[in-house]
């Protein structure tokens, strides 16, 4: 397993896109960003300023906000995957922010601009230990430090919290608290210790679809974890009735996982099962690996077709802000997904309504 993957990326976004958890975590464990926010403010613009190569190292979302003093906001959340800290996220951080505001200013917003908070998650396994000043980035000559941008970010550093240090509500903790074990590596028994946590949960849709999330993720970010495990953690959820709910969990992930390509490891097995097929001229075996290369080229370039077409009708119908979505079609892998995308897109009215498919 490589040290990044896309993995990371998938959990942050379907567990940050909610944005009562965004709001819980902050309100429990953020409050100096808080305590300027009206509670029940958050909104998730569905935005992202990382492109899809950089995707694999960190993560973004933008979210609207009130002020406390009756003005709005933008939250711009950066999840760094890496497993040592990045000293040069400030710049790219002032990248990300400007590219908002240019995007604000495009909209013919007011003359002054908004004000963009940003807020870094780190959960590897070294602390970080950066300057989280842009000026820290320049050599310090006193003479010329006003000249010198400056700004702050707000970082929380998930290795230098305890456990009970991470508060919030179950599914924003349980998040956390994944985010924060998943390089170590006795990761199996303290998924197995976290679950034990959650015993006698309401198993309700929205938790169940979080549970299929984080699965996924123990089952696909780190080889430090065995099936076997993720079984005995959903049995200390649900002693009743885990088993029951393990499989259809099971066959989502697998489901998921097929669709997004992450059974590479899979497919090097049937690759080489083919391979080894050939040395002992298995005729058969060769001709069912030819065919299945022809059948997944096929989908591939259907998927390739549909992406561009919808690439072009979005810049058609809706210019700039249109390509804005470009790197988040370029992500999905599903066919009937882009199926229904391109369906949409033919009596779409306003951008959010394809925004809210992704």
């Amino acid at each position: 397993m490589t040290e990044i993957t896309q993995p990371h990326d998938h959990f942050f976004r379907r567990t940050f896109s909610d944005p009562d958890i965004v709001e819980d975590i902050l309100f429990n464990n953020l409050p100096q960003i808080a305590t300027h926010l009206v509670p029940g403010s958050l909104g998730n613009t569905g935005e992202s300023f990382v492109t899809p190569e950089l995707r694999e190292y960190v993560s973004d979302m933008l979210y609207r906000a009130q002020l406390k003093r009756g003005t709005g906001a933008y939250l711009y959340l950066l999840f760094e995957h890496k497993s040592h800290p990045e000293p040069r996220v400030a710049f790219d951080l002032l990248r990300y922010m400007v590219r908002i505001w240019e995007r604000i200013r495009d909209q013919g917003a007011s003359e002054r601009l908004p004000h963009v908070i940003p807020i870094v998650f780190y959960h590897g396994k070294e602390r970080w230990n950066g300057d989280t000043n842009f000026a820290g980035l320049f050599e310090q000559i006193e003479e010329l430090r006003e000249y010198v941008p400056t700004f702050e970010y707000c970082l929380y550093d998930l290795s230098r919290y305890s456990e009970n240090e991470i508060r919030g509500q179950m599914i924003s903790r349980v998040a956390l608290l994944s985010m924060k074990y998943i390089y170590k590596d006795d990761l199996g028994k303290e998924f197995v210790r976290i679950c034990e946590s959650l015993c006698g949960v309401q198993a309700n849709q929205r938790f169940l679809d979080f549970l299929w999330s984080l699965l996924e993720y123990m089952g696909t970010a780190s080889d430090r974890i065995s099936e076997e495990q993720i079984r005995v953690g959903v049995r200390r959820i649900f002693p009743d009735s885990g088993g029951d709910i393990m499989q259809p969990l099971f066959v989502r992930i697998r489901e998921e996982a097929q669709e997004r390509g992450l059974e590479q490891g899979l497919e090097r097995g049937r690759e080489e099962g083919r391979e080894e097929g050939r040395e002992e001229g298995r005729e058969e075996g060769r001709e069912e690996g030819r065919e299945e290369g022809r059948e997944e080229g096929r989908e591939e370039g259907r998927r390739i077709g549909l992406q561009e077409a919808i690439e072009l009708a979005l810049e058609l119908k809706f210019g700039d802000q249109g390509l804005l979505l470009v790197p988040r079609i370029r992500d999905i892998s599903s066919i009937e997904k882009l199926e229904q995308i391109k369906n949409t897109l033919r009596k779409a009215d306003t951008l959010d309504q394809i925004a809210s498919l992704l």
